[in-house]
């Protein structure tokens, strides 16, 4: 027998016998259900998912999961060894009570208050902060001129028991504002019942917003924080040294996290009513210059034509708003 062979029968012989072992001692050995590469066991945290949130949670639980509030979650379980989210769906007021009565086990994006702080427990460091808008339709030219008393008398959407809701009523009370208030549960309701005309305006954070809604007044702003029950203080000390080390990492993690779906609560991108005029005047034309040697922003190919990225994206802008482009 060559030697060749002589050394594969000893080497198959060898794994032969080694992977006996590993069954044999997999067979009599219990795997305990402890986290990968880690000697603490797995915890299972039950989250709160809005609904009707575009931008900060989007999808159904047990399907595909995004938005900037779903990352931030998945960026904390990497600090939170054992950690295993299990989601559960609701809107804003049932997760609150759910949360308070210890049904479910974390909430984020939720604004501080006293009342609050009696039933749960906010991390120590803010998850963000988020600024309180009354926004309308784009060619609403009367909330455009600045003046709250345009609100007199308006139909407004908002959210029930949320806190841009109490600093926007508040701020409308102050400027001496009377009006109708009509609750709709999550934010991507509100912006749909502006779009169908059941509201003039509605009071919404910065956290969602909608290409076809401007916000006209701001009224107000708070940091918001991750929130637990008062039963589960383990949680909140995993939390606080998670979101200490994601600030040693990033400090700017949580402002990066939240402008990656920046197109999700960027404001309108409608014209205004003055930007309407100005195209009707010019018979819905613009002029725009490139310059002769900047490839590949733009280069100019015959005398009517140009090619690049800029002249790329200005036909598209041009095409979606039903304009005519003059280069």
């Amino acid at each position: 027998m060559r030697a060749s062979a002589v050394l594969r029968s000893v080497i198959c012989r060898t794994l032969a016998v080694a992977l006996a072992a590993f069954a044999v001692l997999s067979a009599v050995i219990p795997v305990p259900a402890f986290a990968a590469d880690s000697d603490q066991q797995v915890k299972t945290v039950r989250v709160g998912w809005l609904i009707n949130n575009e931008g900060f949670q989007d999808g159904t639980p047990g399907e595909r999961l995004s938005g900037w509030g779903y990352d931030y979650l998945q960026t904390l379980s990497y600090y939170t060894p054992g950690w295993q989210y299990e989601y559960v769906s609701g809107t804003f007021t049932e997760l609150m009570d759910m949360l308070e009565a210890g049904e479910i086990d974390l909430m984020p994006n939720i604004s501080y208050s006293e009342e609050r702080a009696q039933k749960l427990l906010f991390s120590s460091n803010p998850e963000g902060a988020e600024r309180y808008y009354i926004y309308a339709k784009p060619d609403r030219d009367d909330l455009a001129k600045g003046d709250p008393q345009a609100l007199q008398g308006l139909t407004i959407g908002c959210n029930s028991g949320v806190m841009q809701t109490f600093v926007g009523q508040q701020w409308l009370a102050n400027e001496g504002i009377t009006c109708t208030y009509r609750e709709y549960d999550g934010g991507s309701m509100l912006f749909d019942a502006l779009a169908n005309d059941e509201v003039d305006a509605v009071i919404m954070n910065d956290t969602i917003s909608s290409p076809d809604a401007s916000p006209m007044f701001y009224v107000g702003s708070s940091d918001y924080y991750f929130a637990v029950p008062k039963s589960r203080p383990d949680l909140m000390n995993d939390i606080n040294a998670a979101m200490t080390a994601i600030a040693r990492v990033n400090p700017r993690y949580n402002d990066e996290v939240k402008a990656n779906y920046s197109a999700q609560n960027s404001g309108s991108s409608s014209l205004t009513g003055p930007e309407r005029s100005w195209l009707k005047a010019n018979d819905n034309t613009i002029t725009i210059g490139y310059l002769k040697t900047n490839s590949p922003t733009a280069r100019k190919m015959t005398t009517a034509k140009w090619k690049g990225r800029s002249p790329r994206l200005q036909r598209r802008c041009t095409t979606s708003l039903a304009l005519r482009l003059q280069q």
